[in-house]
């Protein structure tokens, strides 16, 4: 099946003309993500060429909301649904077993991609030793994906209190392991990824001390723009994008929430700052003023699953970081100065 012929198919079925992101914050229990969130409904797999009344479309089944009638994909003929409530069911019960409270929750594009988040208990935080307010929250996040772009996963998040940023806590080879697929045994799946999550949960400690160790390594102005140059690399000499972005994070290194300016961990903090609240959230906005459909369901979503661009990115920040070795030696100019710095 090829994809132009799946979204011809789609689009013949759909018209995707209002991007819909739902968020309410005050879950408190299971049921409100019925009752408040509507998510009481199932997909099912439907013979688009029936739905069409088009036979040269009855090779391709699409994934419909029971309810609303909203056809989310196309899928293969062999493709299982998973429904809401298995996954939810799934997720309280890891809620449940480390004794997590409902924090927040969300429906995007009309039900077809949900997301789900609980906060552990203090037990599971971490407090950044000489920063007063400095907490680390750790979280359980659920993502739901019915429209064949995001996989269905529970799995780990740190969260900064001072300022929202967000971190998915695990290891590089668990990435794939939170995956929830559209198996038929997917069932046996739920308790691979519980086994996952219970090896990774276990292991935040580690990971904290190591960001309390990253704030206890100062970090200087010309350090600082040397990791910018790691990564988000120059194209030239004369790159003012990437020289007005080198600044940007430069200021969130002193000005950000919760941000000192003096270390490793001021500098993390930057980059995860600027890529959860600015960078993202200003193309998101473009695309959704100028109704480019495209982008948003490339991105929306799928950034912060396990292995997705937005953990990769974070990821590779931190390792450059920890590992201290900034090699790009790259002219970026101070921030309404008009002179150039070599660094």
């Amino acid at each position: 099946m090829r994809i132009n012929e799946r979204n011809v198919a789609l689009q013949d079925i759909n018209e995707h003309s209002a991007i819909a992101v739902e968020g309410v914050q005050n879950i408190s229990k299971k049921s409100d993500l019925y009752d408040k969130l509507g998510l009481d409904f199932e997909v099912e797999a439907v013979n688009l060429g029936t739905l069409t009344e088009d036979e040269s479309y009855n090779r391709f089944y699409g994934l419909r909301n029971n309810k609303s009638g909203d056809v989310y994909t196309v899928v293969g003929r062999k493709y299982t649904p998973i429904q809401n409530h298995e996954l939810i069911d799934a997720f309280d019960e890891v809620r449940e077993m480390y004794r997590g409270k409902y924090k927040a929750a969300g429906v995007m594009r009309g039900g077809s991609r949900i997301w789900v988040q609980a906060e552990l208990p203090k037990k599971y935080s971490f407090d950044i030793p000489n920063r007063k307010g400095d907490t680390i929250n750790s979280m359980i996040t659920m993502l739901i994906g019915h429209d064949g772009i995001i996989s269905n996963c529970i799995f780990p998040t740190s969260m900064r209190g001072a300022c929202n940023n967000q971190f998915v806590a695990m290891t590089r080879e668990s990435t794939r392991e939170y995956r929830i697929q559209h198996y038929s045994n997917y069932s046996d799946r739920l308790d691979v990824v519980k086994s996952v999550f219970a090896k990774n949960i276990n292991s935040l400690q580690g990971m904290y001390k190591g960001f309390a160790k990253l704030d206890s390594q100062a970090m200087s102005k010309t350090e600082l723009y040397k990791f910018l140059g790691e990564i988000y690399p120059m194209k030239d000499e004369d790159d003012e994008r990437t020289v007005g972005l080198h600044n940007d994070v430069a200021a969130l290194f002193s000005r950000g929430a919760g941000n000192l300016g003096k270390s490793r961990w001021d500098a993390f903090n930057a980059v995860t700052e600027f890529v959860d609240h600015h960078q993202h959230a200003t193309r998101m906005a473009n695309a959704i003023e100028n109704k480019n459909h495209t982008y948003i369901q490339n991105r929306i979503g799928s950034l912060s699953t396990p292995g997705g661009s937005m953990d990769r990115f974070k990821r590779r920040a931190l390792n450059l970081l920890v590992d201290g070795s900034f090699r790009t030696v790259s002219p970026v100019r101070a921030k309404n100065t008009g002179t150039t710095l070599t660094v």
